[in-house]
């Protein structure tokens, strides 16, 4: 058992920092004690006193790539490097993640369904990694968003045997493109362009949920939102361009948005600082304003938001979480529901409930900080400790 006494904690979904005992076993928190409270430890228990510190769910990165290494021109630096290299570098990129105390993260495409076996590897403990909820590959058009990593499908019974095909290797979540992106493809792709039709999205989403699937959907331009939020894709990734009726109607679904913002602000950036391929740079400049926007209209609305990087990608390291967190402030997001985008409502988002939060029952996934994240987001940047299924990983 582990016992952690005298912990300043944050339950996940609360506005305020409690203090409290908790006790873990080897995969879920047994009890939350009064103060003091906990029981005396055993010779075989592993204890820590976290007077002055403070304590949180293990963080959840909704939106991230582990085959990619985020370089300059990260797909490309696959293509070069093959399979078996990938697949390395995919193990590490992991690792990177739970050492910045990112406990979960849902990678929403890989070439030859690598992150789907990275998964099976930290499951059954291979080595000591995130949970990862993996697409493998994703669903897509002939030619659309992103060819490298997804299986191409035109039609409706193309699209439902291509969800069974992923849901059969190990998918954890089903991930196709409505639109058009700013990374991927030098030429012939622009942010509004639609991809899969409404008939495809629907019956994809249809196909996912019969299989127990969660489906988040790329897709920036106003119409591709559109056609993915009435499927009923469960996750809008991106969401540059609502407008107010897409809005409602996200609202009335209760679709979830994760608008990695952090990642579009750095491929714009890298007019300067050269991290991005130039094409995606000029694409970048012309959504970012409107991106901003979007996130304010999302928030007033009362849309669920979902932090996540597209970590992997050009100019954004895994392990970055942070990142997006500051971005989602900077845009008017109160730091409590930064957190959360972060903990229990992306938890939810995904249909993992017991992960994101600090309660009996829940995952025990936590990761300790030094300074109260509440005053600020930043706190999170150096955790010190990561605990996952009950083992301290990282003292």
């Amino acid at each position: 058992m582990l016992i952690l006494r005298d912990a300043a904690y944050w339950d996940g979904e609360s506005d305020e920092v409690r203090r409290a005992d908790i006790t873990c076993g080897h995969d879920e928190i047994r009890a939350v004690h009064a103060r003091g409270a906990a029981p005396r430890a055993a010779d075989s228990d592993v204890e820590l006193d976290l007077a002055g510190r403070y304590l949180l769910p293990g963080l959840i990165d909704g939106h991230a790539h582990l085959v990619w290494s985020s370089g300059q021109d990260p797909a490309e630096t696959v293509e070069a490097d093959g399979e078996q290299l990938t697949v390395l570098r995919a193990a590490m990129h992991a690792r990177e993640h739970l050492a910045a105390g990112v406990t979960t993260i849902a990678d929403l495409g890989s070439n030859w369904d690598i992150a789907i076996s990275v998964a099976r590897a930290i499951e059954t403990g291979v080595f000591d990694g995130p949970t990862v909820i993996a697409a493998g590959r994703t669903v897509i058009m002939t030619g659309g968003h992103d060819p490298f990593w997804g299986v191409a499908s035109d039609g409706v019974d193309a699209v439902v045997r291509a969800v069974r095909g992923q849901a059969f290797r190990g998918a954890g979540i089903i991930k196709t493109a409505a639109t058009g992106g700013v990374y991927g493809r030098p030429k012939g792709e622009d942010v509004h362009d639609g991809e899969l039709s409404y008939p495809e999205l629907a019956a994809l989403a249809g196909e996912a949920h019969r299989r127990g699937l969660k489906v988040a959907a790329h897709a920036l331009g106003t119409e591709g939102i559109r056609d993915a939020v009435r499927a009923g894709i469960d996750i809008i990734e991106h969401g540059v361009f609502l407008d107010d009726a897409l809005v409602g109607d996200m609202v009335q679904r209760g679709t979830y948005l994760c608008p990695t913002v952090a990642i579009y602000r750095s491929i714009a950036d890298a007019a300067t600082t050269g991290s991005a391929p130039a094409y995606a740079t000029r694409k970048a400049e012309r959504v970012v304003d409107a991106h901003r926007t979007s996130v304010a209209k999302a928030l007033e609305a009362g849309i669920p938001l979902v932090a996540g990087t597209d970590a992997g990608s050009p100019g954004m390291p895994h392990g970055n979480l942070v990142a997006e967190l500051e971005a989602l402030v900077d845009c008017g997001v109160p730091v409590v529901t930064a957190l959360r985008a972060a903990t229990s409502t992306a938890a939810d988002a995904l249909g993992r409930p017991e992960l994101g939060r600090v309660r009996p029952g829940a995952s025990a996934d936590l990761v300790v900080t030094d300074r109260n994240p509440f005053e600020g987001v930043d706190a999170l940047r150096a955790p010190t400790t990561v605990i996952r299924s009950g083992q301290v990983i990282r003292p």
